[in-house]
């Protein structure tokens, strides 16, 4: 993999909730596997989470989808949605809220 600039792992984004949540290097190798997903895409994901809307899943509650509009995306494609589990960790006692996977769709 290629980067511009080196990102710092595991890659950090406050939502318009307030939430911080963050992406490991694994997940984003996982996201990588999806169709037109590449290297240059991993601000777009992380702008998604500070910009994006979410709406809750409908059978896992603590899971989250958020998508935002890009203009630049490969074609066809014109949204990025950032799937996100919301969790709590005990020790130490605080919040663990981590991307699960990203995607590109094209949305009209």
């Amino acid at each position: 993999m290629e980067f511009l600039s080196e990102p710092s792992w595991p890659a950090t984004a406050v939502d318009r909730h307030g939430h911080n949540i963050y992406m490991t290097f694994e997940r984003w190798e996982h996201a990588l596997g999806h169709p037109a997903m590449h290297d240059g895409l991993l601000d777009a994901v992380m702008d998604t989470i500070r910009e994006g809307s979410r709406r809750p899943d409908k059978y896992m509650p603590a899971k989250f989808s958020y998508i935002h509009e890009f203009f630049d995306l490969p074609e066809p494609y014109t949204h990025v949605v950032v799937v996100v589990k919301m969790g709590w960790t005990d020790n130490p006692p605080g919040p663990n809220n981590f991307i699960l996977t990203a995607y590109l769709i094209q949305k009209w």
